[in-house]
Parts: structure tokens; C-alpha cells; sequence
């Protein structure tokens, strides 16, 4: 399957900005449609000199959707928010299947939706990834479309950065939880967007599947590797908080009983990455990085490309730094 006529979906978002600029390393070999939410007040600009074509729609609306598919050979769906939900994300692949689009990307990137920890996350709160790809998988089954998605664990620059990852740059503080020692699999955006890219060039290696990647080899990265590298590159010393994340695992699933979903969502969040005994993006022996071209890189360049990508100053989310049990 070749595929020349390529709609990406939330293009002013971090993945659809990354993955069209991979994209835009072979301008001759696509027709790039983007496109934005019709009810925001800005809409993607695109980089000067190129021919993507630019277009706003209203992701609601089931026509519009199968107007702006129709001629498309691909839809990468890479819009946030509510629009993960099931019903708005199943509108946008009825409205592909009913236009003749041949391909569709799913908006999963970030999470092992195979897991268990992940299944059980409330939808209301982390969105219906697992059911749409169950959607998608009996489409394909009847021949209806061909779909594919791409899971690379949280993305690493952001999380080291804007603080889920445990450390405060800025200010030169950690908050290592547990142990400090569960093997991480994140993946820095670049690379999810040079993958994806890879897989719409080669869409028959990687059709009707999910495919997972992460480009440091197992157990090279966790808290407490971060932490000694950040250190070694900042040439400083963190202050160091331990945090009891077996405490926030188990007051999640209290909430999570008692259907206080925000709370619990945001425990597993942490829990989900640093608790061995609840891990739930474990991608050892899952990932296919040959397949889509990613490739192997130590834990001190991918620090470097973030601190640089973002700044030594740059401050975090306080929401996503400083974590603790939630109150049961």
C-alpha cells in the first residue's frame, strides 16, 4: 500500500507538529493535509516554502469529517482533549471508513493500552484508547479500513522537564518514588514522530497492529540513573525527596473503588511508571524498533536534547512535580 494523500488530524498539537515535520524531509513523496479544531481562535501555520494545505473542521460533525477525508489515503489521528473520548473518536473513523480512507493512525502514542494498569483507568479520564482500537481491529477484521498505532511510553523531554518525571530542574530538586529503581520506557517526541513517520512510508509492515518502541535498551533508564546523569551534565547537586508510592498505589485503588476518578487517575499516573509492584508500561520484549527505524540512544544525549530543547530554566507543572497519596 502506498500511500500519497495523508490528513493529520490536531496538527498544531506536539505529536501532529512533530510528525509533520519528519514528514517534510520528503516533501515530493506526500500531500500534506492539516488540520485544526474550527472552533479554536488560531490554526496551524505552516513552515514557510512547503505545500501543506491547511484546513479547520468541526471534529463533530460527521459530514464535514467525510468531505475533508474524502480523496485521502491516510488519516493520522493526533488531536487531544476530549476528542479521545469513544463517541468523538469513533465519529472521525466513521467518517474515514464512509469517505474510502484506506489507512488510519490512532491516537494512542503515549500509553501501553495492552496492559492491564492501563485498562483500568477510567475512559473519563484517560480516554477510550483500548476500545477504539478494539473498534478499529473488527473494522479491519470486515475489510473496512487498515489501521495501525504507535506507543512509545510518556514522552521522555516532556516528562523530564515539565515535571511528571520527578525532578524540578529549575530549582534543582528530585522526588524520587520508591525504590527509584523501576525500569522506564519513554520515549522522546523526535523519535515518536521519526517512527511515525517510518510507519506511513511502510504501511504493509505495520498494518492492522499496534507497534511499540523505545530506543534505550531495558533497564537504562530509571529515577535514580536520571538523577546521577542530570547531576553529571548540570554539573549541581538535587535535593532529594523519597516519596511512598506504594502509599499512593494503594489510596488510588481506594479511590478508584469509591469512583473518585480524578484522584485515582492521578495516583496511577505515578504508579503506573514507578511502582514495581504495579507497573503498568513495562514495554521489555514488546518493542519493534528496527521495524520503524528508531534507533538506540544513551540517557545522557537524551538528556542534553531535552535541557536544550526546553531550557536549564524552565519551570515545571507543579500539578505533575509534586505528587502525594491522595486523601481516602
Amino acid at each position: 500500500m502506498e500511500l500519497k494523500n495523508i490528513t493529520i488530524l490536531g496538527a498544531r498539537g506536539n505529536v501532529g507538529s512533530a510528525l509533520i515535520t519528519e514528514l517534510l524531509k520528503t516533501p515530493e513523496r506526500y500531500t500534506i493535509t492539516a488540520v485544526s479544531r474550527s472552533t479554536t481562535t488560531s490554526t496551524y501555520t505552516p513552515p514557510s516554502g512547503s505545500n501543506i494545505v491547511t484546513k479547520s473542521v468541526d471534529y463533530a460533525s460527521f459530514d464535514a469529517l467525510k468531505y475533508l477525508f474524502t480523496g485521502q489515503d491516510a488519516v493520522v489521528n493526533c488531536v487531544t482533549g476530549g476528542a479521545t473520548q469513544y463517541e468523538p473518536s469513533k465519529l472521525i473513523i466513521d467518517a474515514a471508513v464512509a469517505a474510502g480512507v484506506r489507512f488510519f493512525f490512532a491516537n494512542e502514542f503515549v500509553g501501553n493500552v495492552s496492559s492491564e494498569q492501563f485498562k483500568r483507568l477510567p475512559e473519563s479520564m484517560a480516554g477510550a484508547k483500548v476500545r477504539v482500537r478494539e473498534y478499529l481491529e473488527a473494522l479491519a477484521k470486515d475489510g473496512k479500513i487498515t489501521w495501525t498505532a504507535l506507543n512509545g511510553g510518556p514522552f521522555f523531554d516532556m516528562w523530564l522537564m515539565k515535571g511528571p518525571a520527578g525532578f524540578n530542574i529549575k530549582d534543582k530538586e528530585a522526588r524520587i518514588y520508591g525504590t527509584g529503581e523501576n525500569p522506564l520506557y519513554w520515549t522522546p517526541l523526535p523519535t515518536i514522530a521519526r517512527a511515525a513517520a517510518n510507519m506511513l512510508r511502510n504501511p504493509d509492515a505495520i498494518a492492522n497492529r499496534g507497534i511499540y518502541i523505545c530506543p534505550f535498551p531495558p533497564g537504562a533508564v530509571t529515577q535514580n540513573k536520571l538523577l546521577a546523569v542530570l547531576e553529571a551534565v548540570l554539573d549541581t547537586k538535587f535535593s532529594v525527596t523519597h516519596v511512598d508510592v506504594e502509599k499512593i498505589n494503594r489510596n488510588a485503588k481506594i479511590a478508584l473503588g469509591r469512583g473518585e476518578f480524578a484522584k485515582a487517575t492521578r495516583g496511577f499516573a505515578v504508579t503506573n511508571q514507578f511502582f514495581e509492584g504495579d507497573c503498568g508500561n513495562n514495554l521489555d520484549g514488546m518493542t519493534e524498533n528496527e521495524l520503524v527505524g528508531v534507533k538506540e540512544m544513551g540517557l545522557e544525549e537524551a538528556i542534553r536534547q531535552a535541557v536544550g530543547r526546553y531550557g536549564a530554566d524552565s519551570a515545571v507543572v507543579e500539578s505533575m512535580f509534586r505528587i502525594e497519596a491522595c486523601e481516602v
